[in-house]
């Protein structure tokens, strides 16, 4: 059986859910007359809740853009934003979304309305997959999905309203009067007696969902959407016009996506320079009338002359310039602004477009740079069972697939440098054994290897599966069985298409003007899987190795890298980029003058963080993520010293710092020298290796919860902490505003009556569901409340049911951390310093143990070192203390750990250094593991990472329990490795 995908609710997404669901918290449904329609609400009577509840959400989810609109009547219909950057799931989260919508509220008749046709197909084929996950989670409750056609709809319309409907359908379905959607008298007996499908579908007040609203904003479909008189309308964008939210409940932008690991980092391949393709072409003016049109188009020819040509619809700018590389841009239409070709290539009227990135010679560079990025990370990838897959984006089918007798000359170039490739990495003797059967397998055929997808390779002989292949079943494509890893295509993949696993994405076509550079990778930028289909997510040791998609572009794109970070700026709700001035300073607090701002930017660029333009007063951060994470220290240090500053002020600097490089920073070009490695000493391995298999242990955790005391626990918290107020609206009344100095203003305190949410059995459930107690448990806890307390439910049943979640959380980790136990079962096989088979690797990623290194100068010091590199990898001033103090003569091996993870009821937990130690003449003697915080104090340490300590000591107990004694041991500012060593044995600490 075929794998499938493994979903999994991250948090993000949950919260996103919460945020659209508790907008109808207290507001009460009306049931519909029939069995087709949804219930709807009494808009005047739940006006100034809903209003609350969306300023409430608002504020907890910090957003601040966009206004808070609520009419008091059904038309127009409510309307909420969530932002959601691509790649973060959103589908699935408005998937969810229906399901919880149906299930506190029973609304059933939902349709989604996407901007293409491949979207249509995707968000189907995620409505399915997605199908079984989603009946697990609620109840068994199942979803049917109606692809809109002139054949669905009807049933869609005549479903019954006791399960969930989804119909999906494009804006190209419904915006004309001519769509069968909207003819009248095409179907009798519908449901309200309606006379079109339109009537119909209004009659049945479905909620409406949108994805990608940015692109439903014509004005023919601005005039049809009303006609579906929906009871609320839900858009999910990544893109919105800047300032036109609706309603906006749930933020997670660019910036957050990358800062927060959610999709992959991006690396910039620049190949050629922006001299060496400087050819451009320029609409210079339109003229005939609107039947004909004629476009006089600037070039330059084969012997770099500037020339003209007047182009009308069908000519071939190839064939009128002479360059035989511009065959693909047959022209579509010409209009009095601007020239569009068959390929979607457009020339803005008097804009120039570079397109020298066409010419033979660079398109051949491009494949070459692609492949050989390709296979640089293949089989480090495939050795972590992930298939690598490259896109290329192309300008015309012909140079792809052969058209008559004109060569397919990217298929042949491409085969070229596969093949040249190929044999420069299977003459390595030391090549992975199973990745070299994987590449045999296709060095006879190397057509196997790559495949294209183009609007008219649907009727090529023989492409039917691979248009199957890379368009449907995405499970197939991603499994080593299958031998495709590279596709071509034209912009025809960039939406409603996406693979996790595209790893590098070549540029071949010049970009079109209305595609953002973001949505020009978006492809890609999905967390890669395995062959199990499992998510790598933020928690894997090698996260950001796997995790990053190349892009190679033409020197012609200009500053690639500076562009993706502006966007990624703009559209972000925090403005946050790698420019800024005193005003965005002022604006997030680090200076609230002009004259403090600009000594606080001297400050920046005295240490070189950035480059001060004084003419026009703009900073530019120069520094990359690596070198701001190694030197944030002084930079604080720095920020102390100017006049006036406060701890605030030099906290909010570090915010806006720490927002762009784990945001926007995450965009970086690629250097020429390759990823900084550390070498692993195979002798002192062996000396560390027991050590090593241990802390790398599959480990359970188990949780000896004292059911009694947790009770105990939470009826002492809720008798402390519990307090649900009623909810309540403050309305002010103005009398006398005619007069500018007499109108007087009396405020009003009005209580909402609260009405029932949940039965007590659904209350129950639910919050049982939340903390993973037991309904038993659960319902003794409600039983023995105060009185006064269980009655403070009822005021606000959602907001006492996430009060309660919260509390009972929190002491349960009070409880627990006391109280794991782990159980320890068999040693990884692969391991950050082993293969899948257990082999030690020569080399792994520097950054798996730390973000900067730190110089090891003492022969005898180095001599210790796991690594054989003079270096050490640190993340922090107290690590590298912790390094030069590890030249004791009785330390026989110690390294700073590579990423282990060993599970906390917190989340993993990773200790900083190992080591082992002699004694009494034995080498290997004694075991101890180092966990440094730079504080002067233990209780200074947060109490999450005290909490993550604290599960660690159980860890190493089970160690001992299995006869394997490594000794833990929290290292803080001013402690002395030799005096942690004397605690274990004071003989060893003075050796």
């Amino acid at each position: 059986m075929a794998a499938q995908f493994q979903y999994t609710r991250l948090a993000y997404q949950a919260q996103a859910v919460n945020s659209i669901f508790e907008v109808f918290a207290d507001v009460r449904f009306v049931a519909p007359t029939g069995v087709h329609a949804n219930p709807t609400y009494v808009a005047h009577e739940a006006q100034k809740t809903i209003r609350a509840n969306i300023e409430r959400i608002r504020a907890e989810n910090q957003v601040q853009a966009g206004e808070v609109e609520v009419a008091g009547s059904l038309t127009p219909a409510l309307s909420l934003d969530v932002l959601m950057e691509t790649g973060t799931g959103k589908t699935f989260t408005f998937i969810e979304t229906i399901h919880r919508l149906h299930q506190k509220y029973q609304l059933s008749k939902f349709i989604v309305l996407v901007p293409s046709n491949a979207i249509r197909q995707g968000t189907v084929k995620t409505l399915q997959s997605t199908a079984d996950f989603f009946a697990k989670e609620y109840n068994n409750q199942k979803i049917n999905v109606f692809n809109y056609s002139d054949k669905t709809v009807k049933g869609f319309i005549h479903a019954a309203n006791a399960g969930i409907s989804v119909m999906v359908a494009t804006y190209q379905s419904f915006a004309g009067d001519g769509k069968i959607i909207n003819k009248r008298g095409v179907e009798s007996n519908l449901f309200g007696q309606a006379k079109s499908y339109m009537e119909a579908l209004a009659a049945i007040r479905p909620v409406l969902i949108i994805d990608e609203p940015h692109r439903f904003d014509g004005k023919v479909v601005k005039e049809y959407l009303p006609k579906f008189n929906p009871l609320l309308t839900i858009r999910f964008g990544a893109t919105y016009k800047r300032d036109e939210f609706k309603n906006l409940v749930y933020t997670l932008d660019s910036l957050e996506a990358f800062r927060q690991r959610l999709v992959k980092g991006i690396t910039v391949d620049t190949v050629g320079t922006s001299s060496s393709m400087a050819q451009t072409l320029q609409l210079l003016q339109v003229t005939g009338t609107a039947k004909e049109r004629l476009a006089q188009v600037s070039y330059q020819t084969s012997a770099g002359k500037t020339a003209t040509t007047e182009l009308k619809a069908k000519d071939n700018l190839g064939e009128k310039t002479g360059l035989a590389y511009l065959d693909g841009h047959v022209v579509e239409s010409v209009t009095t602004k601007e020239l569009v070709f068959t390929n979607g290539f457009a020339l803005p009227l008097g804009e120039a477009t570079a397109y020298g990135m066409l010419a033979d010679e660079v398109q051949s560079l491009l494949i070459q740079c692609t492949v050989a990025n390709h296979f640089e990370r293949e089989q480090a990838l495939f050795k972590r069972g992930i298939k690598a897959i490259s896109l290329f984006f192309i300008d015309a089918v012909a140079k792809y697939l052969p058209d008559g007798t004109k060569p397919a000359v990217l298929c042949e170039t491409f085969e070229r440098h596969y093949k040249t490739e190929l044999a420069r990495v299977l003459a390595d003797a030391d090549l992975d054994p199973g990745y070299r059967a994987y590449l045999e397998r296709t060095a006879a055929d190397v057509s196997k290897v790559h495949k294209g997808y183009f609007a008219r390779s649907h009727s090529e002989k023989g492409e039917e599966e691979a248009i199957k292949l890379i368009l449907q079943e995405k499970e197939k494509l991603l499994s080593f069985d299958t031998d495709l890893r590279f596709i071509f295509s034209m912009w025809a993949l960039q939406e409603g298409w996406d693979n996790p696993n595209v790893f590098t994405l070549c540029k071949l076509a010049p970009s079109n003007s209305k595609i953002t550079k973001l949505q020009q990778i978006g492809r890609g930028l999905r967390l890669a899987v395995n062959q199990q289909l499992e998510r790598v997510h933020s928690d894997d040791a090698a996260f950001d190795e796997i995790n990053d998609l190349v892009v190679v572009v033409p020197a012609s794109e200009g500053d690639f890298v500076r562009a993706i970070q502006s966007e990624i700026t703009a559209h972000s709700v925090k403005r946050v980029a790698g420019v800024f001035d005193d005003a965005v300073l002022a604006e997030f607090g680090v200076a609230a003058s002009t004259r403090q701002a600009n000594k606080v930017l001297d400050a920046l660029a005295a240490l070189g963080v950035i480059e001060l333009d004084d003419l026009s007063g703009q900073a530019t951060i120069l520094w990359q993520r690596p070198q701001y994470q190694a030197q944030r220290e002084s930079i604080v240090f720095s920020l102390n010293q100017v006049t006036g500053m406060t701890p605030d002020n030099v906290q909010n600097m570090l915010r806006y710092l720490d927002l762009f490089f784990d945001g926007a920073g995450q965009v970086k070009a690629k250097k020429n020298k390759q990823t900084p490695v550390l070498t692993v000493n195979p002798g002192q391995y062996q000396k560390f290796k027991h050590l090593w298999q241990n802390l790398n242990r599959h480990a359970v955790l188990r949780y000896e919860l004292d059911t009694e005391q947790l009770k105990l626990n939470v009826l002492t918290n809720i008798e402390r902490n519990f307090d649900v107020r009623p909810l309540s609206v403050t309305v002010t009344t103005t009398s006398g505003v005619q007069n500018m100095h007499q109108a007087t203003a009396t405020q009003g305190q009005y209580t909402i009556k609260p009405h029932s949410v949940y039965t007590l059995a659904q209350f129950v459930r639910e919050l049982a569901n939340m903390t993973r107690l037991s309904i038993h448990t659960v319902s003794d806890i409600l039983c023995r409340m105060p009185a006064d307390k269980f009655a403070q439910i009822k005021h606000n049943e959602n907001r006492a049911l996430l009060s309660l979640r919260d509390l009972i959380q929190r002491c349960i980790h009070e409880l627990v951390v006391n109280k794991v136990c782990y159980d320890l079962r068999e040693i990884r096989v692969e391991t950050s310093l082993t293969d899948k088979t257990g082999q030690l690797l020569k080399t792994i990623p520097l950054s798996l143990c730390g973000v900067e290194s730190h110089d090891v100068g003492n022969p005898a010091l180095r001599e210790r070192s796991l690594y054989e590199d003079a270096l050490m990898p640190v993340d922090s001033q107290i690590e590298r203390d912790t390094v030069d103090e590890s030249n004791h003569k009785t330390i026989t091996v110690f390294a700073k750990l590579p990423k282990i993870n060993i599970p906390t009821p917190l989340g993993n937990y990773n200790p900083d250094f190992g080591y082992v130690i002699s004694q009494e003449g034995r080498a290997q003697a004694l075991y101890l593991v180092v966990e440094t915080k730079g504080y002067d104090n233990q209780q200074d340490i947060p109490e999450r990472e005290r909490w993550k300590i604290a599960s660690a000591k159980h860890f190493f107990a089970a160690l001992k329990d299995k006869g394997v004694e490594v000794h833990y041991k929290t290292k803080i500012n001013h402690d002395a490795l030799t005096q942690l060593m004397q605690e274990i044995d004071p003989v060893i600490g003075i050796a």
